[in-house]
């Protein structure tokens, strides 16, 4: 008769991966959880994989830079001093981007945000995204906006819209 032999510890717990999220973004540490998660999986995708490779998206610095962006389009956290859609020319002219690149970018970014976190800061994320990939879209392509539309935020099932979510959101109306 042969027995199993204890090799000690327990099984995985893989709970953690099916807990809905319940928090809005609060600050500069849930905006570096979001960008880690997300440059994780975009250099993982096999069509912004190869981009990020060649910007060398996963080093630290470029990682805190992205950081300090992210917390400055949130919460007016200055710290980021460039200008984040003139910072990609270079990469562009050795990776061009394409429509399909913007829109994969922004549903893996869309997804990251659901993932992590829900509440009208999180929105604003997604929009300020949405806004930044379409603006980066125009000016790599050498293609001018007509009118800079500011982000509006509805708030799903309420219809409120939150302009800025540190206030009150607004009545829909």
């Amino acid at each position: 008769m042969t027995t199993a032999v204890d090799e000690g510890g327990k099984p995985p717990c893989w709970a953690h991966l099916f807990e809905s999220p319940i928090d809005d973004i609060e600050d500069s540490g849930d905006v570096e959880r979001i960008v880690r998660d997300f440059c994780r999986q975009a250099t993982m995708d096999d069509l912004l994989g190869p981009v990020f490779a060649a910007a060398g998206i996963m080093r630290n610095a470029y990682i805190e830079t992205l950081v300090e962006s992210w917390s400055w389009q949130l919460f007016g956290v200055r710290g980021y001093a460039g200008n984040p859609l003139r910072a990609y020319q270079p990469v562009h002219a050795r990776t061009p981007f394409t429509v399909a690149h913007y829109a994969r970018w922004r549903d893996l970014f869309d997804d990251t945000i659901d993932s992590l976190f829900v509440g009208p800061v999180a929105e604003l994320a997604k929009a300020r995204a949405r806004k930044l990939a379409a603006a980066m879209g125009r000016l790599l392509a050498d293609v001018s906006d007509v009118a800079d539309a500011p982000v509006e935020v509805v708030w799903p099932g309420t219809g409120d819209r939150c302009v800025n979510p540190t206030r009150r959101c607004l009545p829909k109306g």
